[in-house]
């Protein structure tokens, strides 16, 4: 995957309407540089007050930071006298091979003249110039602007991210409804990775698998649950497999929200998100996220094992490193009322298979 510093990026210059009084508006889409800080902030502060939960938005040094460290990216909309947009390209921090364009904010004042989709086009020129393997999104659920844009992007959506927003802590101008917590929808657009070799897919996982990585339009291969079936009676599952596993832990105390990235696979699994969830459990709000991989038979018996500890299946996440992976999750005492989540009509379809796992956790 190429560096944003080794491309050469030009500023584009648009100009949009307001849909409602006709208006038109010069913007100049570009990447951040030093001076923007404050007008950053002020977009931030527009939408979120102080309640953002990237905290480096708050402060001009630790953003410049960000930059600097190679954690992100950030494209601007400039517009006369300040910043009318934002958006920024974020990369994986656990070896995933992605790039995920995030963290779109507008100024309110250049709401309603397509700012967002502009900025969109901008940004995934530059995404797919750069090359990963996919193009990946988090998408809110409290509004489906994103789902739409990224989906006429030509993005799938293929899974959720449950509970990774304290609905309590979210002070911004859309309606929350019943949700303790929301969470967010999973997209992808595969760019140089059309290929996710061998997948082992638990048996009840095999529709889903099949259903989204055809919309994806990659080539794959699914094992089929004759082979799961005598893989596991061999007892292949733990051929070769370390008893210790390397995991790494990432524990977001403001949305109360964990994630696990499984560095090496160990026979541990288990034992070590059992841990997590005895530690968890005492405060009803906290969900827990795991991947895992599905490039090993190993797959199966760590699915089964986790479906005790009352892990679901919340999606696949495709295409998006040399190993292919699903998300499974874990979540306290609270109800996910997925039904008041406002989606595409193909996350509607998505969070049905979803919502079905959790019933039968």
């Amino acid at each position: 995957m190429k560096k944003l510093i080794e491309l050469e990026i030009d500023t584009e210059r648009v100009e949009l309407t307001e849909r409602k009084t006709g208006k038109k508006q010069i913007f100049i889409m570009r990447p951040f540089r030093y001076g923007d800080e404050e007008g950053v902030m002020n977009c931030v502060r527009d939408e979120y007050g102080d309640s953002y939960f990237k905290k480096f938005f708050y402060d001009k040094e630790k953003l410049r930071a960000k930059v600097e460290s190679g954690g992100c990216d950030i494209f601007v909309a400039e517009v006369e006298g300040g910043i009318g947009g934002i958006e920024i390209l974020s990369y994986s921090d656990c070896g995933d091979t992605y790039i995920e364009p995030a963290s779109q904010i507008l100024n309110h004042r250049y709401r309603g003249y397509g700012l967002s989709k502009a900025l969109v086009d901008y940004t995934f020129r530059i995404i797919e110039s750069m090359e990963p393997t996919s193009i990946f999104v988090h998408a809110v659920t409290f509004h489906d602007m994103t789902q739409k844009t990224c989906q006429k992007k030509g993005m799938i959506p293929v899974g959720f991210r449950i509970g990774s927003f304290l609905a309590e802590n979210m002070f911004n101008s859309y309606q929350k409804k019943r949700c303790e917590k929301y969470s967010e929808g999973i997209l992808i657009k595969p760019v140089q990775k059309k290929d996710a070799g061998l997948v082992y897919l638990p048996a009840e996982i095999i529709p889903f698998g099949k259903k989204v990585y055809d919309k994806l339009g990659v080539q794959y291969n699914i094992a089929s649950p004759d082979v799961i079936r005598s893989t596991v009676e061999a007892g292949e599952v733990v051929s070769g497999c370390k008893k210790q596993g390397k995991y790494i832990t990432y524990v977001d105390e403001i949305q109360l929200f964990v994630r696990i990235q499984v560095e090496e696979d160990g026979l541990d699994l288990k034992d070590y998100l059992e841990s997590l969830v005895d530690k968890y459990k005492c405060d009803g709000k906290w969900s827990i996220q795991v991947a895992l991989f599905t490039d090993t038979p190993l797959i199966y018996k760590q699915y089964e094992e986790l479906r005790k500890l009352k892990f679901f299946f919340t999606g696949i996440k495709p295409l998006c490193s040399e190993r292919e992976q699903l998300y499974m999750q874990w979540v306290g005492d609270w109800k996910l009322y997925m039904e008041d989540y406002i989606l595409t009509e193909e996350f509607q379809v998505i969070r049905e298979d979803i919502q079905s796992f959790y019933e039968r956790r």
